[in-house]
């Protein structure tokens, strides 16, 4: 995606939404600036074989792709009060972002 900023990407979104496009209903529910030092994309993609690498389990209402965005986005923003979009979620929901800094085959 090509775009830099906040207001770029919404556009984006915009111009993909709908139920034959990309996106049905796209929202931004938190943004802020990557306050990490080491975030180049190969460190980035570290950080998330790290976090995968540690508990790969899937559970429908307690680790899916909306924790790992939520614990994703609190990591690079260095910000706590991140939560999953669906209350349900978000209801059972446990920072999980410390799995991100630690090499995964390094756990016994």
């Amino acid at each position: 995606v090509p775009e830099t900023n906040l207001d770029e990407f919404c556009a984006y979104l915009e111009r993909h939404r709908g139920h034959d496009a990309r996106f049905v209903d796209p929202q931004v529910t938190f943004s802020h600036v990557a306050r990490l030092t080491f975030r180049t994309k190969r460190d980035l993609a570290q950080y998330l074989l790290n976090y995968v690498g540690r508990d790969y389990s899937y559970q429908t209402m307690r680790k899916n792709c909306q924790t790992l965005a939520a614990d994703l986005c609190a990591f690079l923003a260095g910000k706590r009060n991140v939560e999953p979009f669906h209350p349900t979620v978000a209801m059972q929901y446990r920072n999980r972002t410390h799995q991100f800094l630690y090499d995964s085959n390094m756990y016994d």
